[in-house]
């Protein structure tokens, strides 16, 4: 054997000796915990390669334990309500039921490693499959628990408020010091629940085990609360593209429970619009693709549809791989088709604003229909995201324009494998009266469906108009510019 290999080995056994698991040796993100009860490896006898392990920690070690563990692999984030009340108010009048009330926490790990005294080593390095993936509740109620007995009242309305006064090393280092100094110690004498999850052994095939079925544990767990398609697919990284696309204005809710203004399936609706076009297109049958249809309505009024039809999309092994359970977008025609969206969206606020004018430059007046407020004292509108210059005075109901915004895909075409603007909607000058001409039928339309936008957003001949009418606007422009 050459030296430098028996060097390499010998050295490779004595930092498993002195570090245990030779998972954790180029990894410090790893905390040690007591276990309260004598575990044991449960391992499936159905031949996954996943084991849990059962038990209960002390409020010392969950402080230790937050240091490391996130709640991001949990499909929900915690906020203050009357779950996270009920859990503090248990742990102030009767800790000693907490154990036999809670289900506890569930934590997940690639690396788990049994230590004397009962003592087991938790890696906690990805945060998309490492971390707390159920109990969300119980560890923010217990955190603010905590933080309330030792400094005064809780400031913390939010998880990750929560776990980044726990992030910070400063703070940190004074809650430990307050922790073991506390005067009254016994109001610390309760346990909490734990169960772990993880690989059986360090194999291979034990850690694809984990990571393909690990958000489909999380998300069966959480099933108190029955959580949406739109959850499910966030858990599976469906919607990592467009976050990474997403200008952080937009403030999307990605995650049951996080603060926003946008809901993640408004978002994936409009997503489904370019995904339309390469349906229409045939770019999904010519590759023997199966994905399913979607049509147009639905996008306005079956947002649940939607959210299928985009996770049938993502979640193809054609469009997709996936790594560590999660579905990784691959195919560059559906990447160029969704960077169409933050245009879609920015487009709907456009509309929001011109709508109005625009009906009443076709023998409208749109402060007469019952569904259009103007708010006194004066209040102006932005649109669903808020993202254009101008305010509408008028609040109303988006179903009026959506068909329109449906039929920007007459305006996109596949070149070379990219789907592209052929006119960028956003150029389109709607202070222009030709073309404000050219939604004189798409009126008479919301006319004859009784100014009701429900009906207006649910009728097909909306939605063809809507797409003649797109038509016209792209004929009437070259380069971007009218003619």
């Amino acid at each position: 054997m050459p030296m430098f290999v028996f060097f390499i080995l010998a050295y490779s056994l004595f930092l498993t000796t002195i570090c245990g698991s030779p998972h954790f040796i180029m990894n410090k993100s790893y905390v040690i915990i007591k276990l309260n009860h004598k575990f044991e490896n449960q391992n499936s006898l159905e031949g996954k390669k996943i084991s849990k392990i059962v038990s209960s920690i002390s409020p010392w070690d969950f402080v230790r334990l937050l240091k490391k563990a996130d709640n991001k692999v949990n499909p929900r984030t915690a906020t203050v309500n009357p779950i996270v009340k009920s859990i503090e108010e248990t742990l102030t009048v009767s800790p000693e039921l907490y154990f036999f009330k809670t289900k506890g926490l569930l934590i997940s790990t690639q690396n788990c490693e049994p230590l004397d005294r009962n003592r087991i080593k938790l890696s906690f390095n990805d945060s998309q499959t490492e971390g707390i993936m159920d109990g969300g509740h119980n560890a923010f109620a217990i955190g603010r628990f905590i933080y309330k007995k030792l400094y005064g009242e809780c400031r913390f309305k939010e998880w990750k408020e929560l776990k980044s006064f726990w992030d910070d090393e400063s703070n940190y280092t004074d809650l430990e010091k307050r922790f073991k100094e506390y005067p009254s110690p016994e109001e610390f004498m309760f346990s909490i629940p734990i169960e772990i999850i993880t690989p059986s052994d360090t194999t291979e095939e034990a850690l694809t085990d984990f990571y393909d079925n690990i958000a489909d544990i999380c998300s069966a767990r959480n099933s108190n609360v029955q959580l949406t398609d739109a959850a499910k697919s966030n858990q599976r990284g469906c919607y990592d593209y467009l976050k990474d696309i997403m200008p952080t204005t937009f403030q999307v809710i990605w995650k049951n429970g996080e603060a926003g203004t946008t809901k993640v399936e408004d978002v994936t609706a409009l997503a489904c619009i370019p995904l339309v076009k390469l349906v229409s297109l045939n770019y999904f049958a010519d590759r023997c693709i199966e994905i399913g249809t979607l049509n147009k309505v639905s996008v306005y009024s079956q947002k649940s549809k939607c959210v299928k039809f985009f996770g049938n999309v993502m979640m193809n092994k054609e469009i997709s791989k996936t790594e560590k359970g999660k579905y990784i977008l691959q195919n560059t025609t559906v990447k160029s088709a969704l960077d169409l969206l933050v245009d879609i969206m920015r487009f709907c606020d456009k509309m929001y604003y011109y709508f109005p004018l625009l009906y009443n430059y076709n023998g409208g007046s749109f402060g007469r229909i019952k569904g259009a407020v103007i708010q006194k004292p004066k209040t102006t509108y932005s649109g669903p995201f808020n993202s254009f210059s101008k305010q509408s005075d008028y609040k109303y109901a988006y179903g009026f324009f959506y068909p329109i915004i449906c039929g920007l895909t007459e305006l996109m075409e596949l070149e070379d494998g990219v789907l592209r603007w052929k006119l960028n909607p956003l150029y389109i000058n709607f202070d222009d009266d030709k073309i404000k001409g050219v939604f004189t039928q798409y009126m008479n339309l919301v006319r004859l469906l009784d100014y009701n936008p429900n009906k207006v957003g649910k009728d097909n001949s909306t939605y063809y108009e809507a797409d003649s009418l797109m038509q016209k606007l792209r004929d009437m422009h070259k380069d971007g510019r009218l003619f």
